[in-house]
């Protein structure tokens, strides 16, 4: 009767059942999934116990247990009950299965492969087996090794829409667009009402320069109208092609997306919507990265002409750097100073949907006073040295830094370019560019060790001529200086830096130079380094060769 949708009637039964039998084990099992399927979880898990009490040797009540607790993403108490359940039934390859999707979930990669391996060997003819592993090494950054996976996934079931999706989320690892659009496309032709899919489609298709992508976001927002992840990819794709108004609208749906909710400020005060402010006070604060909040205070004066008496707060290493910013009346470190009473409050980067900022009316970069913010041209020729800063790698805890991040080894072919001394502008160094320092070194110095803070480091930035710098705050505070920044993009380049181009509209002085699939990072380094060479052509001579000492080895990560 339970299994006929009559859970109410098969609920009063096994009730009756137990009464007359109350340690039979399969009735406590039976009224747990009935009440399960009525929702009521915490009477499901009582009656699993009570099976589980009454003969410890049955594992259909542990694994639905675990499965309750896997549901609820409580995947810790999920793992032991599998384990213990598969000690009783070995040979149970599904149960093989579900304890590795366990482990994955929990982040636990070494034990989900072994676990997977060993559902293959228990039946290699399970497609679903060979998907999760495929998904398992893809979650463990080796999306190469798991393009067999879900390759043999499809030939075993060319309609699972899993396997061509995970197959696409592979290429993609491997950036790889064109076959990753073919894997999604097919994904989708089997399962035409994914949101997901579709999302994956619009997404790919702005990887690749195309904004037509919006139109598969836009079905996908029609078929689930609050999907998060629609809105935000499509806001995503809207300003990279420029279309601000609309862009900064949808990109409001960022603080629905979990990582975000720890972020929203649980302020009594409302949040300012753009109307004038007429002398009342407003809070302006940090929402994401460095880079993001040096970026975003351009919009300050905005504020300040609309009547608004600002107090900004940022996070501690930009304090002492934008705490006397024109129209700031008081600055604050994040998580650090207490605020004072204000009247409203608005996170940095919503202000230009607030002001109905469009790409032709970006302000200018907030101007740093204690610089010189009309830094002249490179010259060409050099009568000395050009002084470069260098940024190999960003913050490794950001979503998509190993596309972003260029390992040092390939810089190499920079040491070659004769007239150059390297400054080394990274704060910390990735343990994976150790090997890549001996036995060929870069010559540079490391100026940022003695550096306290964003102030210290912008000190550094004034006495150089040019910054090379992959997608990271750095750069945000080079160019807001006016150094001149040749930033280096992978082909799927951050929404701010547009699908196109050398030229930004947020920077004057920086250069875009980006990967395609035929420049790839080590043709895009040669590229630099023969453009170095025409604009530094002399070798050192040697009364200004820099002294061996001030190559300070290289940062030891602790």
């Amino acid at each position: 009767m339970h299994q006929a949708g009559q859970s109410n009637l098969a609920t009063d039964l096994i009730g009756k059942a137990i009464s007359i039998t109350p340690r039979h084990a399969p009735y406590h099992n039976s009224l747990g999934n009935a009440l399960h399927t009525l929702g009521d979880v915490s009477g499901a898990i009582a009656s699993y116990l009570a099976a589980v009490e009454h003969d410890p040797s049955d594992p259909d009540a542990l694994i639905n247990l675990a499965n309750i607790s896997t549901a609820q993403h409580l995947f810790r108490l999920a793992i032991p009950l599998y384990e213990r359940a598969l000690e009783l039934a070995p040979s149970d390859r599904g149960l093989v299965t579900l304890l590795g999707r366990a482990y994955m979930d929990n982040g636990d990669m070494q034990k989900a492969l072994l676990t997977f391996h060993r559902a293959i060997q228990m039946d290699p003819h399970h497609a679903a087996s060979h998907l999760f592993l495929g998904h398992a090494m893809s979650s463990s950054g080796d999306f190469a090794g798991s393009l067999p996976s879900f390759h043999e996934a499809i030939r075993l079931d060319p309609t699972c829409h899993e396997a061509h999706n995970g197959l696409g989320a592979a290429y993609e690892g491997l950036e790889a667009f064109p076959q990753a659009a073919t894997a999604f496309a097919t994904a989708h032709s089997i399962l035409p009402t994914s949101v997901e899919y579709l999302i994956n489609i619009g997404l790919n298709m702005a990887r690749r320069g195309d904004p037509a992508g919006s139109a598969y976001l836009d079905q996908a927002i029609h078929l689930a109208p609050d999907h998060v992840e629609a809105h935000v990819v499509l806001a995503e794709i809207l300003l990279s092609a420029g279309d601000y108004p609309r862009g900064w609208q949808e990109y409001e749906w960022r603080w629905r997306k979990p990582e975000f909710l720890t972020r929203t400020r649980p302020f009594v005060q409302p949040m300012w919507r753009g109307d004038p402010l007429n002398g009342r006070v407003i809070l302006l604060h940090a929402e994401q990265g460095y880079g993001d909040t040096i970026q975003f205070t351009r919009f300050i004066d905005d504020v300040v002409r609309l009547g608004g008496v600002v107090l900004l707060e940022v996070q501690s290493a930009l304090y002492r750097l934008l705490q006397h910013l024109p129209g700031v009346h008081q600055c604050f470190r994040q998580g650090v100073d207490p605020l004072p009473a204000f009247d409203v409050h608005c996170p940095l980067m919503s202000l230009p949907g607030l002001l109905g900022t469009t790409i032709e009316s970006l302000p200018l970069p907030t101007p740093l006073a204690f610089h010189d913010t009309h830094s002249s041209p490179l010259p060409t020729p050099v009568e000395r040295p050009l002084r470069i800063g260098l940024v190999w790698s960003g913050n490794p805890q950001h979503t998509r830094d190993a596309f972003r991040s260029i390992p040092l080894r390939q810089f190499l072919p920079l040491s070659e370019v004769p007239g150059v001394l390297f400054v080394s502008l990274q704060k910390n160094s990735g343990t994976n560019d150790q090997d890549a320092l001996s036995p060929s070194p870069i010559p540079m110095s490391y100026p940022l060790r003695e550096c306290e803070d964003f102030l210290d480091t912008s000190n550094v930035i004034a006495d150089l001529d040019l910054i090379l710098s992959v997608d990271t705050a750095v750069a945000h505070l080079a160019a807001s200086i006016g150094k001149p920044v040749w930033l280096l993009l992978p082909q799927a380049a951050d929404w701010r830096w547009g699908f196109s181009g050398e030229k930004s509209p947020w920077y004057p002085s920086i250069r875009l130079l980006r990967q395609t699939p035929e420049c790839r990072p080590s043709e895009l380094i040669a590229r630099v380094a023969k453009e170095l060479s025409i604009l530094s052509p002399i070798a050192y001579p040697p009364d200004i060769a820099p002294p061996l000492s001030s190559f300070n080895p290289p940062p030891t990560e602790t």
